[in-house]
């Protein structure tokens, strides 16, 4: 037991994440909770069998590069500065003004084509030499190994999020997927909710297809 109470593992460059974080943010304000945030690539979930041109592959990519810096300043200055790297890399990528494009493909185009990573460091307090480590393979040995920890805990077959109760003893899952972010009461309802089935020996699985798109202004300007 460590007295982080969750572990939220990210990717950058994955909206519905993003709109989870913004969740866990508001809860952990209302609730004093600690959280930890730490690298899952989607770029290594997906690489077998990935078409490395595709705008999707190329997507994961620049989540990977982000991760690399992530990991960067986590080795030089610990764990503390990652949520507010990781909110101002997600903030540039989904909140930010950025031109308005036509459809969700055309949305990761944009992002691809535009890796501004001095800005986002800027916003968190950081120096901008960070910014070199998106191009320094020598960070995905950690990136790897925290993506293989989240999976360790929560099982294969899974994206982005994965929440982390209690780290590292206590239960995670894949999830919860939130096209909109709860505030308030409703966010702490959610919370206990979700809690709850995390605690619960026997739960297993609850899932539907059916679900709304991410509601950020990014993809909203690209008309998605």
């Amino acid at each position: 037991m460590s007295d982080v109470d969750l572990e939220m593992f990210v990717d950058p460059v994955c909206p519905y994440c993003w709109v989870t974080s913004r969740w866990v943010v508001e809860v952990a304000e209302q609730r004093g909770l600690q959280v930890r945030w730490r690298p899952i690539s989607l770029l290594w979930l997906n690489r077998e069998g990935a078409d490395p041109t595709s705008s999707l592959t190329r997507l994961h990519r620049e989540g990977h590069a982000r991760l690399r810096v992530m990991v960067a300043v986590e080795q030089a200055l610990g764990p503390a500065p990652l949520g507010a790297l990781y909110t101002a890399f997600g903030s540039a990528i989904w909140q930010g003004d950025a031109p308005a494009a036509d459809g969700f493909r055309a949305a990761i185009e944009e992002i691809v084509a535009t890796r501004d990573l001095a800005t986002p460091l800027a916003a968190a307090g950081l120096p901008a030499a960070y910014a070199d480590a998106a191009e320094d393979a020598a960070h995905d040995a950690a990136i790897t190994a925290s993506t293989e920890q989240a999976l360790a805990r929560v099982g294969g077959g899974v994206g982005t999020p994965v929440l982390s109760f209690d780290p590292p003893d206590g239960p995670a899952f894949f999830g919860p997927v939130l096209a909109r972010v709860p505030r308030g009461d409703e966010a702490l309802a959610v919370w206990d909710a979700v809690t709850t089935l995390a605690h619960t020996a026997s739960f297993a699985e609850l899932k539907r297809s059916q679900r709304e798109l991410p509601q950020v202004p990014r993809l909203a300007r690209a008309g998605v």
